[in-house]
């Protein structure tokens, strides 16, 4: 290598080292910076910015993305990340901040999910409601191409609901599927041996039939969080719980049909949106500060580089995610 390059390449690590420590933020030095820099790679570090979504002569509101599946496990962990993605430790951070902030009068949630996991809908809309207590802001609902099962989950806890007239909303319903490869194994010569310390320690076990003990246990746990579900579209809809359940087979609904039946307030834009929760905050013209995920060039570039081709690691943590089925707020 000639001297150019070497230089070239001092440079870059001058610059990404540089880099590092401004996105860490001032630390001391010992086992807290250590731990800063750490959380920086592992992903766990907050990885998002605020800027001027719209400029306003009057009061903030803050607009908030739902975008893509909701699930703890976020781009930051899936190589290079992306603002676009649905990140939930970011989304927790983003309202809280959103909530806490004195300037912030109101909040706008952009939903656009097909749903995802129970525990995370549920956590994120148990934390607006949290939040929506304790600082008494608004919080306006903009749906938009879908906003299906857990992202209606989340939409609960809004004091008013926008959708378009082609949003995919509704799929009110919980899923949870897995696969058995019983009669593929008998015919290929796969045996199981599974040593366990009762009969059910190893339910919906892919390499035998489902006993019809695994049939109700399943079920009964499908039917909890789906009456857990049917109780939060009637309390965020002020709705009969009779009625809920008679929209709450499964079926998606357009936002057009959804408004005719209760699920959604008003159809409309985005500029709807935010001149509603303007509206309910008092206020006119606002001034709409988005808070959105940041893309992280050197670290993703740092991760790509030192991971293989092929992460054996990662895809051993999906097949044992396959062999443990999750429950599912999520529109098929």
């Amino acid at each position: 290598m000639n001297k150019k390059r070497w230089l070239a390449l001092g440079v870059f690590i001058v610059l990404l080292v540089a880099y590092m420590v401004s996105s860490v933020g001032k630390v001391k030095e010992g086992p807290q910076a250590t731990n800063a820099l750490n959380k920086y790679f592992n992903g766990t570090e907050s990885k998002w910015a605020t800027k001027v979504y719209k400029e306003g002569s009057g009061q903030k509101l803050a607009l908030i993305k739902v975008e893509g599946i909701i699930t703890a496990t976020d781009s930051a962990n899936t190589g290079f990340t992306n603002k676009d993605t649905y990140n939930h430790h970011n989304f927790l951070q983003q309202i809280e901040a959103a909530f806490a902030d004195p300037q912030i009068k109101g909040v706008i949630l952009q939903v656009n999910s097909p749903g995802g996991g129970v525990y995370e809908s549920d956590e994120a809309y148990h934390k607006l409601m949290e939040l929506k207590a304790k600082y008494n802001k608004p919080v306006v609902v903009y749906m938009g191409q879908q906003a299906a099962s857990g992202g209606y989950y989340i939409s609960m806890a809004a004091d008013k609901i926008y959708a378009n007239n082609n949003t995919i909303t509704g799929s009110i319903g919980v899923i949870m599927s897995t696969l058995n490869f019983t009669e593929l194994a008998n015919k290929i010569g796969i045996q199981d041996v599974t040593f366990k310390s009762a009969s059910n320690k190893d339910l919906l076990n892919p390499l035998r039939p489902v006993t019809n003990d695994e049939q109700a246990i399943m079920q009964g746990l499908i039917m909890e969080t789906y009456n857990r579900f049917v109780d939060v579209v009637a309390q965020g809809r002020n709705m009969d719980r009779q009625r809920v359940l008679e929209l709450a087979d499964g079926r998606i609904y357009s936002g057009a049909q959804a408004q005719s039946l209760g699920l959604v307030d008003e159809i409309g834009y985005e500029e709807n949106a935010i001149e509603g929760a303007a509206k309910l905050a008092n206020t006119s013209d606002p001034q709409v500060i988005l808070y959105q995920n940041e893309n992280n060039l050197f670290t993703d570039l740092f991760s790509n580089m030192r991971s293989p081709a092929i992460d054996l690691n990662g895809l051993s943590k999906q097949i044992q995610q396959q062999r443990a089925p999750q429950i599912m707020y999520i529109s098929n």
